[in-house]
């Protein structure tokens, strides 16, 4: 079959598919020549008091009784927004006061491709769609949160999103080199599967000294592009603190830069190692003003950065649990409080300034457990709205009354795509020193280094990690990333020859387009997609009504939006 045919049939499916309906009645059975016989030898008053008992009849067949709609695919038919936490209590009240009507709840099939994407970057297999959709517990939302963020691959996808924030990047400009990079990647990665506190993950790279191949924290001072106090400390300000150093008073960054004065680096015999330490030689009693304008006074024996850390980690900094509240919230949301995350200035105002107090309040109160803030976030009646929006879609979006649609990031995607065909991406670096080559298989949302990358990864919008800010990662869709979806040899050999596709093709029918939605779409077709697949198999000609159809079904699924996007 010609390439641009399969194409054109794939896109005829992904738009016509929407638009069709299943027809809902059946013709009537035609007179049988021995009812016509029957009819014939009856008597006359027979005759006339069959007609209209017949008539009744065929009024009724012509008529049957209309069946009820068929269930969304997406969400709930109720209008009713049911709080489960103080995040669904304060949101709500907001719409009420801007006269904003909350989105429906999403179905479970939303549900489970939404979660499973924010926290583990990923989609569910056929089988765990299938069991979920079948469990009828009143709990299954929350047990299934619980079991994501027990896993291993929670903590990748939390390292990939810290790592882009703390630039995790062995070539330039940042050169933190190949062994450093990895091991810092490996420290935050076990540091958040064994889910320490996020104020003693900061504490411990603000006050670390050794070497950068062996204390992966140290690299916190090396992954900058300059080696001094005041490009550490706009670091600091920008990662943890959410704000840009540049914009604060001068007087502000001078203070600030001075707890990292006593920094100091030095090679070692190893190619590219360095350790960090502090100066001796510039050790001395020290007077310094902490941002809020606390004044700290401390003895030639403490390491000024230490009273930094301290005071950036304490419960009730302003700073501190609001900048890490806001950008988890963005980042399994979908849509800051404040925005930029990275940006948190007065003249920044927050869409729920209540919403955001909340989240820092109660991350706080958890002892800044990251994972306990993830799932309150998640279980929520907020995180769990449809996508269709109830009012101004401009408006509902600001204001968190509806899920925000958005396209699903790079890392995530290239894994789906492998997850779901049985293929394999190899990830190697650009900058050979040394050269570094992942063999295939690699989890592209596992990868340490933000040097090691594909022309996928890079066209989809991975960030550079070259500064550390979060608009580095461009989620914006382009016809670039559409024509590769629908035009590639690279997407066209993984839907052709993926193992588990193939299994698909060969089922045929019925069979095979429900599990093509399930491996998908994470969720069964509808009676309007069962119609469109069948309309369009029995305009093929017979030889291409089986194996291929099926496999330009699933290319059409592939290049759908609901695939391309979190939702």
């Amino acid at each position: 079959m010609g390439f641009l045919k399969k194409c054109f049939l794939a896109a005829a499916l992904a738009l016509c598919a929407p638009a069709l309906a299943l027809a809902e009645s059946a013709p009537a059975k035609p007179q049988t020549a021995q009812n016509a016989k029957s009819a014939n030898v009856s008597s006359e008053k027979s005759k006339d008091t069959a007609k209209p008992a017949a008539k009744d009849a065929a009024k009724k067949k012509a008529k049957p009784k209309p069946r009820p709609p068929e269930p969304s695919p997406y969400e709930s038919s109720s209008d009713a927004f049911v709080p489960i936490n103080e995040i669904d209590n304060i949101v709500l009240q907001n719409l009420k006061v801007r006269s904003l009507k909350p989105a429906r709840l999403c179905s479970d099939a939303v549900f489970l491709r939404r979660v499973y994407i924010a926290l583990c970057g990923t989609v569910p297999t056929r089988e765990e769609v299938e069991a979920f959709l079948s469990d009828k517990s009143a709990d299954k939302r929350a047990r299934l949160v619980d079991e994501l963020l027990a896993s291993e691959q929670f903590a990748l996808r939390m390292t990939m999103r810290l790592g882009d924030m703390l630039r995790i990047k062995a070539e330039f400009p940042v050169n933190l080199w190949p062994n450093a990079a990895q091991a810092y990647s490996r420290y935050i990665y076990e540091s958040v599967y064994a889910n320490r506190p996020y104020s003693e993950i900061v504490r411990q790279m603000l006050t670390s000294v050794g070497s950068n191949f062996r204390e992966g924290e140290v690299n916190f001072f090396r992954a900058m592009q300059a080696k001094n106090d005041a490009s550490i400390a706009s670091c600091v300000a920008l990662s943890f603190m959410g704000m840009r150093y540049d914009k604060m008073p001068e007087n502000v960054r001078r203070n600030m830069a001075e707890f990292f004065s006593r920094v100091s680096y030095k090679s070692t015999k190893e190619w590219k190692e360095e350790i960090v330490f502090n100066d001796p030689f510039k050790r001395a009693p020290f007077s310094g003003v902490l941002p809020d304008g606390g004044k700290v006074s401390l003895s030639s024996r403490e390491d000024p950065r230490a009273a930094f850390a301290s005071w950036l980690v304490a419960k009730g900094n302003p700073y501190f649990s609001r900048a890490f509240a806001n950008r988890l919230w963005h980042w399994l949301y979908g849509q800051p409080i404040v925005s930029p995350v990275d940006d948190m200035f007065a003249e920044n105002k927050p869409a729920n300034a209540e919403l955001l107090d909340h989240l820092a309040l109660y991350f706080e109160a958890s002892g800044f457990d990251i994972k306990k803030l993830c799932r309150h976030i998640v279980l929520s009646r907020v995180f769990m709205q449809s996508f269709i929006p109830r009012c101004e879609p401009a408006e509902a979006k600001k204001y968190f009354a509806v899920y925000p649609v958005a396209r699903i990031d790079a890392e995530a995607l290239a894994d789906i795509i492998c997850k779901i065909s049985g293929t394999a991406e190899i990830y190697e670096s650009t900058t050979p020193e040394p050269y570094t080559k992942f063999p295939a298989g690699e989890s592209a949302v596992a990868l340490p280094d933000g040097s090691i990358t594909t022309s996928f990864l890079e066209l989809f919008g991975r960030p550079s990690r070259d500064t550390g800010f979060d608009s580095e990662r461009v989620l914006a869709p382009s016809a670039a990333q559409k024509l590769h979806m629908i035009n590639s040899r690279h997407i066209r050999a993984k839907i052709e020859s993926g193992e588990p596709l193939r299994a698909i093709y060969k089922l045929g029918g019925e069979r095979a387009l429900r599990q093509a939605y399930l491996a998908v779409l994470s969720r069964y077709p509808t009676s309007a997609e069962r119609a469109s697949f069948y309309r369009l198999m029995n305009a093929r000609p017979k030889r291409d009504r089986g194996y291929y159809h099926i496999l330009d079904t699933v290319w059409a699924l592939f290049n759908s939006e609901e695939f391309i996007n979190q939702h």
